[in-house]
């Protein structure tokens, strides 16, 4: 028997079908999952079917988070590195995570994922790149495990760091062969390729200075044999591009390039300083980019290029980034300061609320390898959409609700919708008891501090 789900009453349906249609007075029919009805009106009945009242709400597609170091919410407005630039900021963090564990991972997988989902957001990526020295070296299947038991899409970005910088300490880098390994355990044992998939590994070494040769190429090599994603920090900082000509001779676009990563299954975090050259050659490339717009705000890091990147054939998506250099992981809130930054630098026109959600919801998956199933509302495709009030108090009144979204202060979901089943009712995430989750995540995160202190 099918099992289907039937939201009605929106307001303002937001497809981002290939029309880019708005549909008012709309609906949504779901069966075992996926789309199968969308129109405007009075929703067909079905005896067997649950429904769900928009209550005249905005409804988008969930909404895709392509950039994030979850692990970081147990560093959120720590003191030393409160007022540091980059470089400063990840060698002022790192001491806290020499005592980092599987518990504290998934605790902060787990409270990071439910901020995204009352945010609007389906599916998110995890970066993570810190393996301290005598950790489970099953560090990473928590992640997974917090996905799997919250009810989200967890996009596993497996990270690395292998050679000793003044932010990368000797504890906590990995060999070659550890990394290479760990990469092939997670994909024979958590990674799912077929459509719908709630579960998937992509390859992430972190940075062109936190890295060597062998490990990009190999995991290039890896990760097309695979079929699996390419993710890495990229032109976040003038002083990234200054280390890399210091030690390479050349930028880190020319590096990467050098080393195999390039193409249309490579997406980049950040993405600030590129010159006009580089611009071209990614979007020649299909490559693409996660902007981060609170986090390089709040690091002074610049503002990413994002009209001269979409204009050159780039994909460009949303990411909350570490939740430790933003210090929150808000989707609304990160498309609204990707609005207003894009227009600080080139002026009120130059980008529109409609852009920035077709950012956050179709780019962010292409971004992902899931252009095909998720970030739309068409048939066919996954039943993952987020539902938010038409107004709250600080839209009350707004002329044109979907504007509102992004013009007025960032609102939370009414309703979170991933896989046809609904995860967020009425305001709550269904099944966690939220209190005790952030108490259990506070004390860990008093663990961290309070060991760094000690010494």
């Amino acid at each position: 028997m099918n099992q289907r789900l039937i939201v009605h009453n929106i307001g303002h349906l937001v497809t981002m079908d290939p029309q880019r249609r708005v549909l008012k007075d709309a609906h949504v029919v779901m069966e075992d999952g996926w789309i199968r009805t969308v129109g405007t009106g009075p929703a067909p009945k079905f005896e067997d079917a649950s429904t769900v009242d928009a209550k005249g709400g905005v409804c988008l597609p969930g909404m895709a988070n392509t950039h994030h170091h979850m692990f970081q919410n147990m560093a959120r407005a720590y003191t030393p590195i409160s007022n540091l630039p980059l470089l400063p900021w990840l060698a002022g963090h790192m001491p806290l995570w020499q005592t980092f564990n599987p518990d504290d991972l998934y605790l902060a997988t787990q409270v990071a994922l439910a901020e995204l989902m009352l945010s609007g957001c389906t599916i998110s990526c995890d970066h993570h790149y810190v393996f301290p020295k005598g950790c489970s070296p099953e560090l990473m299947d928590a992640g997974f495990h917090a996905g799997h038991d919250i009810g989200s899409r967890y996009v596993a970005c497996r990270g690395s760091l292998n050679k000793e910088r003044e932010a990368m300490p000797f504890w906590s880098l990995q060999t070659t062969d550890v990394i290479l390994s760990d990469c092939q355990r997670l994909f024979e044992k958590f990674h799912d390729k077929e459509p719908g998939s709630m579960s998937q590994l992509a390859l992430a070494p972190c940075t062109v200075f936190g890295c060597d040769k062998d490990i990009y190429v190999e995991t290039a090599i890896m990760a097309r044999k695979l079929g699996l994603r390419m993710h890495t920090h990229t032109g976040e900082t003038v002083p990234e591009n200054e280390v890399a000509m210091k030690d390479f001779g050349m930028r880190p676009i020319e590096r990467l390039k050098e080393y195999g990563w390039d193409g249309d299954n490579v997406w980049m975090a950040h993405g600030i300083h590129f010159t006009d050259a580089e611009v071209e050659h990614i979007g020649k490339s299909k490559m693409g980019v996660a902007h981060c717009p609170c986090s390089n705000m709040r690091l002074g890091s610049g503002v990413c290029r994002v009209n001269d990147l979409r204009d050159a054939g780039a994909t460009v998506s949303l990411g909350v980034d570490g939740s430790a250099s933003n210090d929150s992981g808000h989707m609304l809130n990160e498309a609204r300061a990707a609005l207003f930054l894009t227009r600080v630098v080139h002026g009120a026109e130059s980008m529109t609320v409609e852009k920035v959600l077709e950012m956050a919801t179709l780019e962010g998956a292409r971004n992902l390898g899931r252009g095909h199933d998720l970030g739309s509302i068409e048939l066919g495709k996954c039943g993952d959409l987020a539902i938010f009030p038409a107004e709250d108090i600080w839209s009350n009144g707004a002329e044109n609700q979907l504007h509102g979204l992004l013009l007025c202060h960032p609102r939370n979901v009414d309703t979170l919708i991933i896989q046809g089943k609904i995860r967020v009712a009425n305001g709550n995430i269904v099944g966690l008891d939220l209190p005790i989750l952030l108490e259990k995540h506070r004390k860990a995160a008093r663990r961290l501090h309070q060991s760094v202190a000690k010494h």
